[in-house]
């Protein structure tokens, strides 16, 4: 754990997991903020091995826009599978984006958490917790991943070659996500979110009537029409702090407008809302 950047708060959390790990434990945190590393981290500091080589760790991803039953039923065949060692956890499952399970995946993965084999870990990461079954909440322990905060963001910072200004609107561009400001301090445009920002960015310059054209093909993916309004409203945010230190009202009153519109959106899709609805509305309020 010793070489991630995490809010400290969050940091005493997972110490504490570790020293004392339940049968399963959620994750959840916005996207960007490392979810999966410090599940890995977790993973590797209680099995004690490096999960490459390590037979009895499984990670289970999204395949397109969910994870399936089909996915569960081989998680349930790799159980099967007896372990060798001595420590008390010798097999960790890792599941990425949880939330994106099918409710026949959920289900099916319920079963597996109320009788889960007592060497195994099963860990879940999720941007909400919306998306999950409360039977599948009441039965895992949750750590929200914080933002870490600026000054444990410190060293980062001091590392980088750009000048104070430059540096401190990646900070706030970044929102406390260590991945992506290393991304914006580093001018590294392929990372995700990144792209993210700069689709919002491009978004933001054009007409109404063009932003919606972009409306079809964003709403296909929920976690891409997620990702791109996060984009925004870290914009907004950003911009909203330069207005406010010029004391520029109307530019001010122009990004909280965006600000407020992009976390009703978030907010929207996280409670699986219409993706196209919700994004037509976003535009139009723009």
């Amino acid at each position: 754990m010793d070489g991630l950047i995490l809010q400290s708060a969050t940091r005493a959390q997972l110490e504490r997991f570790i020293a004392y790990p339940s049968h399963a434990l959620l994750l959840t945190g916005q996207s960007g903020i490392g979810k999966t590393a410090i599940a890995e981290a977790l993973a590797t500091a209680l099995l004690g091995a490096n999960l490459a080589s390590y037979p009895y760790h499984l990670k289970i991803c999204q395949n397109g826009q969910s994870i399936s039953i089909e996915a569960i039923r081989e998680l349930q065949k790799f159980l099967l599978l007896k372990t060798t060692g001595d420590r008390p956890l010798r097999r960790t499952i890792l599941i990425e984006q949880a939330h994106t399970m099918t409710t026949e995946a959920q289900n099916a993965f319920l079963k597996l958490l109320e009788e889960p084999p007592a060497d195994t870990l099963l860990i879940l990461t999720a941007t909400s917790a919306r998306g999950l079954l409360p039977t599948i909440l009441s039965r895992t322990q949750h750590i929200t991943i914080k933002p870490p905060s600026e000054a444990d963001l410190h060293s980062l910072l001091e590392q980088s070659k750009k000048n104070t200004d430059a540096t401190r609107q990646a900070y706030l561009l970044s929102n406390g996500l260590p991945g992506l400001l290393t991304a914006l301090l580093s001018d590294e445009d392929e990372h995700s979110l990144v792209a993210n920002i700069n689709l919002a960015k491009d978004a933001l310059q054009k007409q109404p009537f063009q932003r919606l054209v972009m409306v079809d093909t964003l709403s296909k993916q929920k976690e891409a029409a997620l990702g791109f309004v996060e984009a925004v409203e870290r914009i907004a945010q950003t911009a909203l702090a330069a207005a406010a230190a010029k004391a520029d009202v109307p530019r001010i009153k122009q990004w909280h407008k965006i600000r407020k519109s992009a976390l009703q959106a978030r907010s929207a899709l996280l409670q699986s809302a219409n993706a196209k609805l919700t994004l037509d509305n976003f535009f139009l309020s723009l």
